[in-house]
């Protein structure tokens, strides 16, 4: 699943699937330019996102490309296994 959360007013942007367990920013950098950058909620932005984008629509297909091309993480297959067993848990919980 993939949900993407804009702000223009703010010019910022998340971007969350279950595919990481951090989410994605994208927001205007601090250098005074008019550039965008790609930041993770956690933990440091991979070489393929690294770098500055002219527009938030430029830094998101770059993103998607990159969620699509991507493997799920780790820790995000640790917490979708740990919820579709509690899920399980509970539909023999109510059975029995």
């Amino acid at each position: 699943m993939l949900s993407i959360e804009e702000f223009p007013d703010k010019q910022l942007c998340y971007i969350t699937t279950d595919k990481m367990a951090s989410k994605v920013i994208i927001r205007k950098c601090n250098d005074g330019f008019i550039f965008f950058e790609v930041a993770f909620e956690r933990g440091p932005v991979p070489s393929e996102l690294s770098g500055k984008y002219s527009s938030i629509p430029k830094a998101k297909e770059a993103v998607l490309h990159f969620i699509d091309n991507r493997k799920e993480t780790e820790s995000a297959r640790r917490e979708n296994f740990a919820k579709e067993r509690e899920e399980r848990k509970k539909l023999r919980e109510e059975g029995v």
